[in-house]
C-alpha cells in the first residue's frame, strides 16, 4: 500500500529529515530530505511553498513543516 502525504511527511519528520532553518516575523523556511532530493519550504504571509515536483501546497515536505510549526493557527490556539 502507497503512503499519502500526510503519512510520508510524518515519516520524514520521525526520520529527522525536516531542518528548520529560519523562523521569524511570519516567515519560516526548512528543508527537507525525500527520496534523495533536498527541497526547499517557505511559510510566509499565509501561503505555504514547497519547490518540490509536486507543486502542491499539499506535499509530504509541507505535511512535515506543519507539524513543528504553528503560524496558521487561530490566535486563540498559539
Amino acid at each position: 500500500m502507497r503512503e499519502n502525504a500526510a503519512a510520508k511527511g510524518a515519516r520524514y519528520l520521525t526520520e529527522g529529515r525536516l531542518i528548520v532553518t529560519a523562523v521569524q516575523h511570519g516567515h519560516v523556511a526548512a528543508t527537507c530530505r525525500g527520496d534523495g532530493h533536498l527541497w526547499l519550504q517557505t511559510y510566509d504571509g499565509g501561503t505555504w511553498r514547497c519547490d518540490c515536483p509536486a507543486m502542491s501546497d499539499k506535499c509530504c515536505h509541507l505535511h512535515a513543516l506543519r507539524r513543528v510549526v504553528a503560524v496558521d493557527l487561530p490566535k486563540e490556539h498559539r
